[in-house]
């Protein structure tokens, strides 16, 4: 029985401290969207130091971002550093970002790969892109078009543009990939579709390689893939 009312009492303590948390954390959003940034910066805190993931990346992006509050990439990385030990893949691919563009630390491109790789298995489409970027380029790993590929792939399943152009363009060249016109249009036509600047002019050179036949069956698969995303 003294075990079971410990339990109890266990689960009752971190209830109230969660709910705690997220109060402060309630408190610290309300407090942003009236502009009182100084109070927000504290209801943050109070819920960071009880461990609520957002109120941790949401310190991190107001000294990041200078919202309401001087910029300082130091405590930008304190809290992103923090939220991403949590696990938030948010924090995460920011990181990566800071060290791959020298943002209040200096560029590091091995550091922003781990950062990116870590976001990026959580199934982060940013970090899946830029990963592949890095893999592409070979900066701060060794270079692997066929990996690079690969989370190319799993960003473009998610609508990332940049990916779904990038992944186009190893189907129109065979980079990493079977050269393959068909799927190189497909990624083009839905790169374009969510409005990639480079996109068109992919498709155009692919449309003088492909049939009509092919182009049309192409432009169904992808207005059903259109529809099923969104």
């Amino acid at each position: 029985m003294k075990y079971v009312k410990s339990f109890i009492l266990g689960v009752l303590v971190l209830y109230i401290s969660t709910s705690h948390a997220f109060a402060n954390y309630s408190n610290g959003v309300i407090a942003m969207m009236i502009g009182q940034s100084d109070y927000a910066v504290s209801e943050f805190k109070k819920a960071a130091a009880e461990g609520h993931v957002e109120a941790t990346y949401s310190l991190g992006y107001m000294y990041e971002n200078a919202v309401g509050i001087a910029k300082d990439y130091c405590e930008a990385l304190k809290w992103y550093k923090m939220a991403a030990a949590m696990g938030d893949a948010k924090s995460q691919y920011i990181l990566g970002n800071m060290y791959n563009r020298g943002r209040g630390v200096e560029k590091n491109d091995a550091i922003a790969v781990s950062w990116y790789k870590l976001a990026a298995e959580q199934d982060y489409a940013w970090a899946q892109y830029f990963l592949g970027l890095k893999l592409e380029r070979g900066e701060g790993i060794e270079k692997n078009l066929n990996q690079s590929s690969v989370w190319y792939a799993r960003a473009a399943e998610k609508e990332h543009a940049g990916a779904q152009y990038n992944l186009a363009q190893m189907y129109y060249q065979g980079h990493g990939v079977d050269q393959n016109y068909i799927e190189a249009y497909k990624w083009a036509s839905l790169a374009d579709a969510y409005a990639h600047s480079e996109a068109e002019a992919l498709m155009k050179r692919l449309e003088e390689k492909l049939d009509n036949e092919a182009i049309m069956t192409n432009r169904t698969i992808i207005k059903k893939w259109i529809r099923q995303h969104r």
